[in-house]
């Protein structure tokens, strides 16, 4: 395991944490498939402290809460601001937009569109559909990151969503990608000077390309889904987050950090939630 340590990093690099899919309730008592959710992202949190401090950005790609409710995002922020780092948050398919645009709308934890960073500009597309597991795009969004992306040639751009865009070979899960990905898809492999992909939803992680653009998913901060699974199934593998090592010359270094231990109560014979 490639350990992200900012002792290791050149002043210019962008440090970056990507966490994801939480589920966070209005009650820190509620569970899903047996883990605790709000204990679980505290020790991930935790770890993060411990093992790659201080990052620059902390990314949170969608699923922050299971219920949408209010209560789970102001308590969302008040764990966040804690760790006085910028944090960019965008919807899951539990998440509510509109909801996130209403609460997460100053810093330290902020929901938008665009993110300019020295030499980088991250986008964060909202791919939450109502009433679907799945997801979907805004044409309209992906022709304004065009614009953005032609407006600052010189910039490196990473595209941050919570759905994947392609298949992960689950076939259950692959139900579930973003059902109008060719205009993005197309997009990524017109400008060079995207770098990377990040997403969600999969609660595993996931190295794959499309074109020669790299594209990453994360590990949950609370229970995994198995690999090449035909059917729903709980993975015997903790919950992580992701490091990125965004540098000047838009290179990308990443790898992923997890717990030494499952959560306690794992459920791993559920067959859904």
């Amino acid at each position: 395991m490639n350990v992200f340590s900012p002792a290791n990093c050149h002043h210019a690099d962008i440090k970056v944490l990507q966490i994801s899919d939480m589920h966070l309730f209005s009650s820190t008592d509620d569970q899903l498939v047996g883990v605790n959710t709000e204990q679980s992202f505290l020790s991930i949190l935790n770890l993060a402290q411990q093992a790659s401090w201080p990052p620059d950005i902390i990314l949170l790609t969608g699923d922050l809460s299971q219920d949408a409710s209010e209560t789970s995002y102001l308590r969302l922020i008040e764990h966040l601001e804690k760790l006085q780092i910028p944090c960019y948050v965008l919807p899951g398919n539990h998440d509510v937009p509109g909801t996130l645009d209403v609460i997460f709308n100053q810093q330290p934890v902020s929901y938008q569109a665009f993110l300019h960073h020295d030499k980088w500009l991250f986008a964060f597309l909202d791919s939450e559909t109502p009433n679907e597991e799945g997801g979907t795009l805004d044409e309209q969004a992906v022709k304004e990151l065009e614009q953005e992306i032609s407006a600052h040639p010189n910039k490196h751009i990473l595209i941050c969503l919570h759905h994947q865009l392609i298949p992960v070979d689950s076939e259950w899960l692959d139900t579930m990608t973003v059902a109008n990905p060719d205009s993005l898809i197309n997009l990524i492999k017109r400008f060079d000077n995207v770098r990377g992909v990040i997403h969600g939803h999969v609660h595993q992680e996931f190295n794959s390309h499309i074109g020669g653009t790299p594209l990453y998913s994360v590990p949950s901060t609370c229970f995994q889904f198995k690999p090449l699974s035909k059917e729903f199934a709980i993975d015997n593998i903790a919950p992580g987050y992701r490091w990125l090592r965004l540098k000047s010359d838009g290179t990308i270094e990443t790898d992923v950090i997890r717990l030494s231990e499952l959560p306690n109560n794992l459920d791993q014979n559920s067959a859904g939630y």
